[in-house]
């Protein structure tokens, strides 16, 4: 016999969790309505005639807020409604996006500074990590739920803390091995240096919170931590497959990077029950690729 073990939600109230056979079926169907929303609503590239189409981001958005208010009315399914938010809050941030996107040149305009600029690169991603964390933060208070729930809190700090500040010195010194000398002068290499962190760590912050932080609770108790390590990991993998500023040869590499880097953020992140040390990993490959970039540009 196929036996169900209780475990608790993020409520504290016990949950009968899936077996292994729903809980693959629950597996495939969440990834499904990952890569909806960041591979087929994706604004980074356009692959599909879905990619930076607000009428069906907007419509993914209302189709998942509409799942959640059914789920947590109905008695027998309301322990599945927090997961049916949390796709709708990660679905919330293309059309939001793609709306101000016009703004973008207008605030690079108030700083004299152009998207191609280490400057202009840093506070474009600056200002989508602004339009992206924004809705995150209030929607998840507007659930009921604490900002614990999504990582931000202190957890176990000196785990997060350590691994990541160890990762981040690896990168940013390889970084400096590998292409500090194609920089033709100290002011544009201390240029690359400060806004490469600047845009680091907006980016990161961002992904770890839109990709990670707000799905991996929810997902546990039904996954468990390996499962929902796995499911955001794919799709965090998934979503960088359309990298525009790579050629196409490269993308198959660039999905198995950030699959692997989706692994360590997603593990760090759960073990140490704070999202800070997973923000540091992440930061410490984009910081490596911003300086790459900008050294052979």
């Amino acid at each position: 016999m196929i036996t169900q073990t209780v475990k608790p939600n993020l409520s504290g109230k016990e949950t009968t969790q899936p077996n292994w056979f729903q809980r693959f079926g629950l597996f495939v169907l969440f990834l499904v309505c990952g890569l909806a929303i960041f591979v087929f609503g994706s604004n980074y590239f356009e692959i599909f005639p879905t990619n930076k189409n607000l009428t069906y981001n907007a419509t993914v958005s209302v189709a998942f807020l509409i799942v959640a208010i059914l789920l947590r009315l109905n008695k027998h399914w309301s322990k599945y409604w927090q997961i049916s938010f949390a796709f709708f809050i990660a679905s919330v941030a293309f059309p939001v996006t793609l709306f101000f996107s016009n703004w973008s040149s207008t605030v690079l305009r108030w700083f004299n500074e152009t998207a191609i600029s280490s400057q202009g690169k840093a506070l474009a991603k600056l200002y989508e990590m602004i339009l992206v964390v924004t809705p995150i933060l209030v929607l998840t208070k507007l659930s009921g739920s604490d900002l614990g729930s999504i990582y931000i809190k202190r957890g176990n700090l000196k785990m997060g803390l350590g691994f990541g500040a160890i990762v981040f010195f690896n990168f940013a010194t390889s970084a400096f091995l590998f292409f500090a000398e194609r920089f033709t002068s100290i002011d544009r290499l201390a240029a690359a240096v400060l806004w490469g962190m600047v845009f680091s760590f907006a980016n990161s912050f961002m992904e770890e919170l839109w990709l990670r932080g707000i799905f991996l609770k929810r997902f546990e108790s039904i996954l468990g931590i390996s499962g929902s390590v796995l499911l955001t990991s794919i799709v965090f993998g998934l979503m960088h497959g359309g990298a525009v500023y790579l050629m196409p040869a490269a993308l198959p590499f660039m999905v198995a990077n950030t699959f692997t880097l989706g692994l360590a953020c997603g593990y760090l992140m759960m073990k140490s029950d704070s999202i800070w040390g997973a923000v540091l990993i992440h930061a410490a490959a984009d910081f490596f690729l911003f300086i790459a970039m900008l050294a052979n540009a």
